[in-house]
């Protein structure tokens, strides 16, 4: 796992550790935007030691004033050019359309472009998450790829969106 630690005003951005997976699981359990599906601590430990054992991966809590209010998860892709992808960013319910979502998706891009040289970069949500399109948008992301019946949520095919900055 990348070690990550960002830091601004009193917001912490730091590596997910085996012990926090109980906490994160809580929080995910309250927002509205985790489906019950993601919420099982196996799973969500799994995918902890999925990133854990990848040094390319990154699964971060985001704090402000010690309590968790988000969660990121991604990979680096060196490469030419380099990448990231961002495979979920949350933020809690009640933030998602302040300032300090935008600021903290700005934060997190400008350190991996600043100690990884990652100006590159990708995420994926369903199609149907207009809210989440609309806010990556405003961070000059564009949509770029459509892909079929990539989710399946209590049995239904959704699509996923890539968008690319």
């Amino acid at each position: 796992m990348l070690d990550v630690h960002i830091q601004f005003d009193d917001i912490e951005i730091s590596n997910i550790n085996e012990e926090d997976l109980p906490q994160v699981q809580k929080w995910m359990e309250c927002q509205k935007s985790f489906f019950k599906e993601e919420t099982d601590l196996n799973d969500l430990r799994e995918r902890f030691l999925e990133s854990y054992i990848s040094e390319c991966e990154f699964f971060l809590k985001i704090n402000q004033n010690l309590k968790l209010i988000g969660i990121l998860k991604g990979r680096l892709e060196f490469k030419n050019p380099s990448e990231a992808w961002i495979w979920y960013f949350y933020i809690n319910d009640n933030y998602r359309n302040t300032e300090l979502n935008s600021l903290t998706a700005k934060k997190i891009m400008k350190y991996f472009s600043d100690e990884y040289g990652i100006n590159t970069f990708f995420i994926r949500m369903m199609k149907e998450d207009k809210k989440s399109i609309d806010f990556w948008k405003d961070l000059g992301f564009v949509s770029i790829r459509l892909v079929k019946n990539f989710y399946s949520i209590h049995g239904e095919y959704k699509d996923m969106i890539i968008m690319k900055r």
